[in-house]
């Protein structure tokens, strides 16, 4: 059993909020039209440089942010919504149903996978029935929600089922339908802003989901 004392319990604490900040990073670029208040938050707090030196879509961030103008603030306010709101047909729509269903059809089997998923953590959509609930954005709330009661939970083999539903999660919907939906951002898009978030937000689940793994064995090893 591990204990509060346990080193190996004390280093995943770090991980953790790192994790937490990426993916409150990835959530951020993807909820609305960035603003200049944004695009300055994500400067000051959003660990660009370490992103810089770890992957080319954090490079590619780096330079937007680097060059930004209101010019091209308000290009980018334009682009997000040809790819994710409309008018008009949906460059990257931004549900797993569409990229799971033969017909790309909403509200599918994998919409009520993931709202199952919440209920069971005493979480639900406030739009619950009258918008999916496989939106990318909640299933991204969906793991900062799960990280954040790691962080909080004082029973170790608690953790390590919050640990191993968050690799359930990834391995049974995020790496399966997000990689389609960043393909088809970096194929129809000019937009080095959305280029980059694409790039980095795949990147980021697949290197997440090799950690937790990882991590679950360390924390089995030591019980």
């Amino acid at each position: 059993m591990i204990t509060m004392t346990d080193p190996v319990y004390f280093q995943l604490q770090p991980l953790l909020v790192a994790r937490k900040k990426y993916y409150q990073l990835i959530h951020l670029l993807f909820f609305e039209p960035l603003g200049s208040e944004t695009f300055v938050e994500i400067i000051n707090h959003g660990n660009l440089h370490e992103l810089e030196e770890i992957h080319e879509g954090g490079k590619i961030l780096q330079n937007v942010f680097e060059q930004l103008t209101e010019e091209q603030i308000k290009r980018e306010y334009e682009e997000f919504h040809r790819l994710f709101v409309g008018p008009g047909p949906l460059v990257a729509p931004p549900w797993e149903s569409y990229y799971r269903s033969r017909e790309h059809l909403l509200f599918e089997e994998w919409t009520y996978q993931v709202r199952e998923q919440y209920h069971q953590f005493g979480l639900q959509f406030k739009n619950e029935n009258n918008e999916p609930d496989d939106h990318l954005l909640l299933e991204l709330e969906f793991m900062l929600s799960l990280i954040d009661f790691s962080l909080q939970e004082p029973r170790k083999d608690r953790v390590i089922e919050l640990i191993s539903s968050q690799i359930h999660f990834l391995e049974e919907h995020l790496t399966i339908w997000v990689p389609y939906f960043c393909k088809r951002i970096i194929e129809h898009t000019g937009s080095q802003l959305y280029l980059g978030a694409a790039m980095l937000l795949a990147a980021l689940l697949s290197f997440d989901l090799t950690t937790l793994l990882e991590v679950r064995e360390a924390l089995n090893d030591v019980r």
